[in-house]
């Protein structure tokens, strides 16, 4: 009787194992630049086209989090994935200047349409958030 809960154990470990060496690696797929600009408020570049490894399946926030983290630049989130929302970077934060203000990005010049945790980069893409008070 008591075999089968170490039995089961041994499974369960084995089993563990198992899973973790057949976890996906995440491959190298080439180089981003990202730029910080809150230069709409006097605070300057924070940061300038600094260029980040772009991972298989990297989002515009996974760059943006690795480029604060390189930099010791304090960023602050909230949500995951669709609802992910940049609420400050560098002590600057969504309403310091008003309410209609706070973070924007732009892939390659353009607008996105999608949060910035599911927003997928390719290899040379461009990324520049910028801070916007209207």
């Amino acid at each position: 009787m008591k075999k089968i809960p170490v039995v089961l154990m041994i499974v369960l470990l084995f089993l563990g194992l198992l899973s973790s060496c057949t976890q996906k690696v995440l491959e190298d797929k080439g180089k981003i630049t990202i730029t910080i600009d809150a230069t709409s408020v006097d605070k300057g570049f924070i940061l300038t086209d600094y260029t980040v490894s772009l991972n298989e399946y990297d989002t515009v926030f996974d760059v943006t989090f690795s480029a604060c983290k390189d930099n010791n630049i304090l960023m602050s989130s909230r949500g995951v994935s669709a609802a992910r929302y940049v609420e400050g970077i560098a002590d600057l934060y969504e309403f310091d200047y008003g309410p209609m203000s706070g973070w924007v990005f732009y892939v390659n010049e353009e607008s996105a349409s999608k949060s910035s945790g599911v927003y997928e980069l390719k290899e040379g893409d461009v990324v520049r958030w910028e801070y916007v008070t209207e």
